[in-house]
């Protein structure tokens, strides 16, 4: 099945107003979907190769082109940020069901039955695609693999909400994890990605191209406010305050909140680059 992403995914164009993708070698803005990750989650490589370098993690129900080839490698890109890598074909369905719900909390359990006592089966992570078969019972939905989940840890697709920092702060303590994109373990330029898609915005995946592609720069005297992205080489954060910086970072190895000033104090013991990059307003 070959479908479009905005039609059935409930997304809109990746957010790229001076199409930086067009620079980056390994980002490909794909509409064409032809393969989906059944997996809770998986790593994304570099090569095909278990032991290559990890590029970011794809989650379940997430869209994918499906581009090559190799042993049981797949190259393909993830149709939502256009990260280009290869996933092990296990991971890969090349049946897409168009989705109806995504997952709305850190983490949701899907069970066997509509009962809370019933077996869980997986775990899903926040913005998880699922395909729901009918109306809820019980207070659960029922999916198209014959399992359920709570029905209220669900968005129905195209609903999203308002505050990108308060989806955020749902992952305060979440481990640190290069690459990482769930409750599991996530990096700081994920904690933007999933904020954000949880408000119906498409955003890059690393925090270079989230620089050059979200808001707009604070300059003169402008002073930080709560919703404000801080920058710094190789990383960034929601501003919660005007000094404080939520952000998924390894000098804690969590998602912590710190003064803006000891990050810049971090980062300054370990670079000889300016370790402040700026305040962006989206």
């Amino acid at each position: 099945m070959v479908t479009s992403c905005a039609a059935s995914f409930g997304l809109p164009p990746l957010h790229d107003p001076d199409q930086v993708m067009e620079d980056q070698a390994r980002l490909i803005d794909s509409i064409v979907i032809d393969g989906q990750v059944t997996t809770v989650v998986s790593p994304l490589k570099f090569d095909p190769d278990t032991e290559s370098e990890t590029l970011t993690y794809v989650i379940h129900g997430e869209p994918l082109q499906v581009l090559a080839e190799a042993g049981s490698w797949q190259m393909v890109v993830s149709v939502l940020d256009g990260y280009l890598g290869w996933l092990d074909h296990s991971a890969v369905s090349a049946t897409v069901l168009e989705p109806t719900h995504t997952v709305s909390i850190p983490l949701a359990h899907v069970y066997e039955a509509p009962d809370l006592k019933s077996n869980p089966v997986r775990t899903l992570p926040m913005g998880a695609y699922v395909t729901a078969t009918s109306s809820s019972q019980n207070g659960f939905t029922p999916l198209s693999d014959g399992n359920w989940v709570f029905a209220k840890h669900l968005s129905v697709v195209r609903e999203f909400v308002d505050d990108p920092v308060q989806v955020a702060e749902k992952f305060l303590g979440v481990p640190y994890l290069w690459g990482g994109r769930t409750a599991l373990g996530m990096d700081c330029s994920a904690l933007v990605q999933i904020a954000l898609a949880a408000c119906g915005c498409r955003a890059h995946r690393d925090s270079c191209t989230q620089f050059e592609s979200l808001g707009r720069l604070l300059v003169g005297e402008e002073k930080p406010m709560r919703g404000d992205l801080a920058f710094f080489p190789g990383h960034v954060g929601w501003m919660v305050d005007s000094t404080h910086i939520l952000h998924a970072n390894a000098t804690n190895m969590a998602v912590t909140v710190d003064p803006v000033e000891d990050v810049i104090g971090w980062i300054a013991a370990e670079t000889d680059e300016r370790p402040f990059t700026g305040y962006r307003r989206l």
